[in-house]
């Protein structure tokens, strides 16, 4: 091959390799990284950062919407100690926590490893599992408060098939924070099912393939396999839950029984309503939302603290 045909190749070649693109200035730009991220950064300011800050200044004072705010300093935080009530709800709410989180995550776990497993039945029980996201808090509150109803109620009518008399659920000071945990978790079920689902369909089918061939049967393949690899997801479920307890069970709470009967179910979020809507103690009511916005942080820093970033020839 001669010298003149090993060019004309090479210049063949040249010409039928692409180009390489070059990346625009315009897609590096920070103007279109602010464009994007800008609207969300704006509500987020708005509706939670602002808030915050300014609820932190007004639990400084005290405020009654009529009179002029007068600064008492760290007065209203102090007051919280000697606070029957206050203290009540914490443990209402710590008590709330015990009986919504734990029933919340285990329940998760089972029923996505059940729906995974394409058990017999499991497309209708995949679209029923779904019905708490669909209807709105309050919706939901009416619906268990009518299914609590002692006389037409469901339950009652059920427990009554079976010669069983229940009790006032929502009257009476022991059943009716149990009946309320039970709303929360029907309501916190649907999304740490729908995390779970999404972790489980993660896992390496090889693995539990090669667990089979060495003889492991379902309970060990749980244990040593899909739990750990769900473990990430469980912190994450487990954080949500917490908060949506905390903040969300307000609607539940207020709707179902105000926070009675004689204050079993006077929880942080019910007390703070009363405070600032009823007794017109907006500086007292900021002091405890900020308490309470303390101790969701302190909650979520423990069960989900920051990670390092990962640097060069450290482990991910």
């Amino acid at each position: 091959m001669s010298k003149t045909d090993t060019a004309d190749e090479a210049g063949i070649s040249a010409v039928s390799r692409p180009a390489p693109r070059r990346r625009s200035r315009r897609a590096d730009s920070p103007f279109w990284a602010a464009l994007f991220v800008g609207p969300n950064v704006i509500l987020f300011t708005v509706f939670m950062v602002i808030p915050i800050v300014w609820g932190l200044a007004l639990s400084l004072f005290d405020w009654n919407l009529i009179y002029e705010p007068r600064f008492v300093g760290f007065d209203n935080y102090v007051a919280l100690l000697n606070d029957a009530r206050a203290i009540n709800s914490v443990s209402k709410t710590v008590y709330l926590l015990v009986l919504g989180v734990v029933p919340t995550v285990f329940l998760s776990f089972v029923l996505a490893v059940l729906i995974n497993t394409n058990f017999p039945g499991y497309s209708v029980f995949r679209t029923m599992y779904l019905l708490p996201i669909v209807i709105s808090l309050v919706a939901s509150a009416v619906l268990w408060k009518f299914m609590y109803d002692p006389r037409v109620g469901p339950i009652a009518q059920l427990l009554s098939f079976f010669g069983i008399s229940g009790p006032n659920w929502l009257q009476d000071t022991t059943w009716a924070m149990p009946a309320l945990s039970l709303v929360i978790v029907w309501l916190r079920l649907p999304l740490g099912i729908i995390l779970y689902l999404a972790a489980l369909q993660q896992i390496n089918p090889q693995l539990l393939e090669a667990a089979e061939i060495d003889g492991a049967g379902p309970w060990a393949k749980l244990r040593h396999i899909i739990w750990p690899n769900v473990m990430p997801v469980t912190l994450l479920i487990l954080v949500l839950t917490l908060r949506g307890i905390i903040f969300d069970s307000f609607d539940i709470a207020f709707v179902m029984t105000k926070g009675g009967p004689l204050n079993s179910t006077d929880i942080l979020a019910v007390y703070i309503y009363d405070l600032a809507f009823a007794q017109l103690r907006l500086g007292y009511a900021s002091a405890l939302s900020t308490v309470l916005f303390v101790i969701v942080t302190i909650l979520a820093l423990i069960f989900n603290p920051p990670r390092r970033r990962p640097t060069n020839g450290d482990p991910v």
